[in-house]
């Protein structure tokens, strides 16, 4: 199944490139050979990815390499990469302060 990026996804990828190959151009290599790895694999593993009903869009999957997010549907004749977005830059998530978070056995 061909895998398309939308708009969004698009000029995601190309501003990150952008910043990586600031600091250095391997990096961004590195970073565009991650995304077309990420694209490869969507093709022939359309399901690679996780459902999250977490995303504002409900049917999307999830997919995580290298530290990005890259968020995708599956249509009928293709699959789309809705977005990118990294994973470094997200807050972490803290359980609720009324749980035992140590997982001590209570009497």
């Amino acid at each position: 199944m061909k895998v398309r990026l939308s708009k969004n996804a698009a000029d995601y990828i190309r501003q990150e490139a952008a910043y990586l190959r600031q600091h250095s151009h391997a990096a961004a290599e590195h970073f565009l050979e991650r995304v077309k790895s990420v694209r490869r694999d969507l093709e022939g593993f359309a399901e690679a990815g996780f459902a999250d009903e977490t995303l504002p869009v409900p049917g999307m999957r999830r997919f995580l390499r290298d530290g990005y997010f890259y968020d995708y549907r599956i249509g009928a004749r293709e699959i789309e990469i809705a977005a990118v977005s990294s994973s470094v830059n997200r807050p972490l998530a803290v359980p609720p302060d009324d749980h035992d978070i140590d997982f001590e056995a209570k009497d």
